[in-house]
């Protein structure tokens, strides 16, 4: 992408409101279109901002900004949102700039006027992602605003960002079961972090096969991943246990499944718990064929049992047997 180098006033810099690192905070907050002073409020709310804000009052901008020329001297930035915010801060402060530091003035790679705006969309996404990283939220949902707004073919945002035609898919509908995530959140009038997208993002297949179907088994999904009247959530995290991922192992058996959606004071531990028990017998057949050999037995008659034990490989496998069980129950 065709861009020059050079030195630009502040003043004419505008904001880039689309940044993808300030996607949750528009949809959680409901804001369809913001300003340039809701989006500074945001910046500056960066636990990163006054830690920047002081190296650049003291060392001036290092790494020069990314901006696209809109023409009649005007420049939006493609990647430093937060060095122009921070810039501003210390002009509006009249904070006075140490010997051969410019708080007015920016050195930036200005991206040439006409550039596509799709383009614009993906160098920015390489710029950013390249830099810090987004988060996998934000990654998320850019994938998401470029297939859906900018309309996109999948296998185009693939190549574009070096990830695998399924990777884009996965994330396309990951993000939109968020989205109607964050909508549940609304009603229930829960605070939705955006670090729950890694319920969506990381769910095992099996979860995903059992929950995210159709809206009504995800509404399920929703309530075991936010607070229950009683202040718990069902499953608490992704990785650790006794979350996502241990319920991801018992998830597919509809037993249990269903004994732990009803009854809120079993964990998932506990569910897993059961699941791998029964488990474990299933891998010995044997254990099940106990019943109805010992109903068979009680069965017997004194003449059958007397022919039994005059077989001497009857008699022998029975006696093995008796052994084997004493030593069964009085093991430790």
């Amino acid at each position: 992408m065709k861009s020059t180098l050079k030195e630009i006033s502040i003043n004419s810099i505008i904001l880039d409101i689309n940044n993808p690192r300030l996607r949750f905070s528009k949809i959680e907050r409901g804001i369809k279109n913001w300003t340039e002073k809701d989006m500074m409020e945001e910046i500056n709310d960066s636990p990163v901002f006054n830690r920047l804000l002081d190296s650049i009052r003291e060392y001036g901008v290092i790494d020069p900004v990314w901006v696209y020329d809109l023409g009649k001297g005007k420049f939006q930035v493609i990647e430093g949102n937060m060095r122009i915010t921070v810039l501003r801060e210390l002009i509006n402060k009249k904070i006075i700039p140490p010997s051969g530091i410019k708080y007015n003035v920016i050195k930036a790679h200005v991206i040439v006027h006409g550039t596509d705006q799709v383009d614009l969309e993906v160098q920015k996404a390489i710029l950013q992602t390249g830099k810090n990283p987004w988060g996998a939220f934000n990654e998320a949902a850019h994938i998401y605003n470029l297939f859906w707004k900018n309309k996109i073919k999948i296998n185009e945002i693939a190549n574009m960002l070096g990830k695998s035609k399924s990777y884009i898919d996965n994330e396309i509908d990951n993000f939109k079961f968020y989205l109607e995530f964050i909508d549940f959140g609304k009603k229930k009038k829960y605070a939705v972090d955006p670090k729950k997208y890694s319920f969506f993002k990381d769910a095992p297949i099996t979860v995903k096969q059992k929950f995210f179907k159709s809206p009504a088994s995800r509404k399920n999904y929703f309530e075991l991943i936010t607070p229950n009247e009683s202040g718990i959530t069902r499953i608490p995290s992704v990785a650790l246990k006794g979350g996502l991922r241990t319920f991801g192992k018992f998830v597919e058996d509809d037993i249990i499944l269903k004994r732990f959606l009803k009854n809120e004071r079993i964990t998932v531990d506990d569910a897993f718990l059961e699941f791998t028990e029964k488990n474990y017998l299933n891998k010995l057949p044997w254990i099940k064929k106990i019943p109805s050999v010992t109903k068979s037995m009680n069965k017997l008659n004194k003449f059958e049992r007397a022919k039994i034990i005059e077989n001497s490989n009857s008699k022998r496998a029975l006696l093995e047997l008796d052994k084997e069980l004493r030593k069964f129950f009085n093991s430790p």
